[in-house]
């Protein structure tokens, strides 16, 4: 993971200049610059989930590596802890006011839409309730935390997991380009990524693919796409505790409804640590913020290297192989409820959003 960041991203930052990075090189020419980065956004985020991919599916993970890989999403919840110094108290309650009201009423509706149209397909409840899950919160992490609630198989877990990888493998290349082509500002386009995208890594490449930012002026989509994915991820709990009680109707008497191992197991834990860097630079700790600190500095080059290992390591996680396995009623499902929520939140951007916070 290590390498594949180091090659995307280059070696500036690690005092080797030599190493431009696979972004920089593609940026050389003039007509290469407009393909690549300008229409494409093939920045060291989206080249980064790309590499990941072809080692994981042409080379394999071996098995002395396995372990390594799985901890791509500890670096991604690192790099949000770290992220959290790009925000002050005023920004959240600011933010935070609007990203409840849009968010709970999109995870409402999610929920609702796809139980009713995993129900009509004939689509098993608890199946149905693990893809609402992944639809409505934040992809893969609810829907492992919901499936032990609702008594879901093996192949409803793999199934759901699939068709959320699948539609977010669209949206890393689909959303860039129709927000470029809609004209969405950076944080239009937050907003849009934040609620409109299913599982939280996948928000952070996308946003990071639109506008990169640099460290004296850090990414708007990400800081405003990634409050709207923290306030989301909040409502987990809530969301495996109403599935787990929907799914207790369909459930033999002798059963009973668990959530333990699902829920507190599972609670998000770095949205804290988030928080807790908010409050270090709200109160100055960490130094002024514009210009920013050295210690703002040093943390805004390393999250940003967190992210990059991360969604390497994601990208080798995502098997072509098991795509193509998916069964075809949760495919069906899960693209239909993922397609009409994109499209609802584009709409919503457009009617409602302002082109600055």
């Amino acid at each position: 993971m290590c390498m594949i960041a180091f090659l995307a991203r280059g070696g500036v930052d690690l005092g080797l200049p030599w190493w431009p990075g696979l972004e920089n090189l593609l940026a050389t020419g003039p007509l290469a610059r407009r393909l690549f980065i300008d229409i494409l956004h093939l920045n060291h985020i989206l080249i980064s989930i790309v590499l990941g991919m072809l080692v994981g599916n042409l080379l394999g993970i071996p098995r002395w590596a396995a372990p390594g890989i799985q901890t791509s999403s500890l670096f991604i919840k690192i790099g949000v802890i770290l992220l959290g110094s790009l925000y002050s108290v005023a920004d959240l309650a600011r933010l935070g006011s609007t990203a409840v009201i849009i968010i709970v009423s999109f995870i409402l509706l999610m929920l609702l839409f796809t139980i009713w149209l995993g129900n009509r397909v004939g689509m098993d409840p608890a199946g149905a309730a693990t893809l609402a899950a992944g639809t409505a919160v934040c992809g893969v992490s609810a829907i492992l935390a919901t499936a032990p609630a609702v008594r879901a198989k093996n192949t409803d877990v793999v199934y759901s997991i699939a068709t959320i990888l699948f539609f977010g493998l669209v949206n890393l290349f689909v959303f860039p380009v129709v927000g470029t082509l809609l004209g969405l500002t950076p944080h239009q386009f937050g907003v849009w990524a934040g609620t409109g995208i299913m599982n939280s890594g996948q928000v952070l490449a996308v946003c990071l693919t639109f506008d990169p930012g640099t460290v004296t002026h850090p990414s708007e989509s990400l800081k405003t796409g990634e409050i709207y994915n923290l306030t989301r991820v909040i409502f987990l709990p809530f969301v495996v505790l109403f599935l787990a009680l929907y799914a207790s109707r369909h459930f033999t008497p002798e059963e009973e409804v668990n959530i333990n191992t699902g829920l507190w197991s599972r609670f998000p834990v770095f949205v804290l640590g988030f928080l807790a860097m908010v409050f270090l630079t709200s109160f100055g700790l960490l130094g002024p913020t514009s210009p920013p600190s050295r210690e703002l500095t040093i943390i805004r080059h390393l999250y940003s290297w967190f992210f990059a290992i991360g969604l390497a390591g994601q990208g080798m996680r995502i098997s072509l192989v098991e795509l193509r396995r998916a069964g075809s009623k949760p495919l069906v499902v899960g693209t239909v409820a993922a397609f009409l929520k994109a499209l609802l939140a584009l709409v919503v951007v457009l009617l409602f959003v302002p082109h600055k916070p």
